[in-house]
């Protein structure tokens, strides 16, 4: 039995939110194996196939209104903690879409931006391919909950990120 249905949006690695838009076999895959279709909502020309036997390659459910509101208040309240994770686990923390886990990422990337900008530098290119991946999954996910677009998402996550910078 499946876990998702036509119609759920669910968190999957660095797509981001997705919406199952179909349940079935491909013709290139035989008929043995089902699979779910997932349309990433901030690219509606790619379609993703994930085989529902590896479902548990879908992080979970897109989290509702109340939760990502309360996700950008947390995100005002909170500093940046530690040390950038290594790549292993920032890829770990990416596919498990933790919101908040997430967000330390974009703030240790976005410092390690501002650092390297004092000295004419930039990050390096691996640092800003995780640091697209990690506001795409966050903001996407926030668009997703909160019915509207990726850029007012977008807005709303570096508004939440600003007033935690000075606040």
């Amino acid at each position: 039995m499946q876990k998702y249905k036509i119609g759920d949006y669910v968190m999957y690695s660095v797509s981001g939110a997705c919406e199952v838009v179909q349940i079935g076999t491909l013709d290139f895959a035989g008929p043995d194996k089902i699979y779910y279709s997932l349309k990433p909502v901030y690219d509606d020309r790619d379609t993703l196939y994930v085989p529902v036997n590896n479902e548990d390659k879908i992080a979970r459910k897109v989290i509702g209104k109340k939760a990502a509101q309360e996700i950008l208040d947390q995100i005002k309240k909170s500093k940046r903690h530690g040390e950038l994770p290594n790549k292993e686990t920032c890829d770990a923390i990416i596919q498990q879409a933790d919101s908040m886990e997430i967000t330390n990422m974009i703030r240790q990337l976005r410092h390690i931006r501002s650092e390297n900008k004092k000295n004419h530098k930039s990050l390096n290119i691996a640092d800003q391919k995780l640091l697209n991946y990690a506001e795409r999954v966050l903001s996407s996910e926030l668009a997703t909950a909160l019915a509207i677009t990726m850029d007012e998402a977008v807005e709303k996550l570096n508004l939440a990120l600003e007033k935690a910078a000075v606040g």
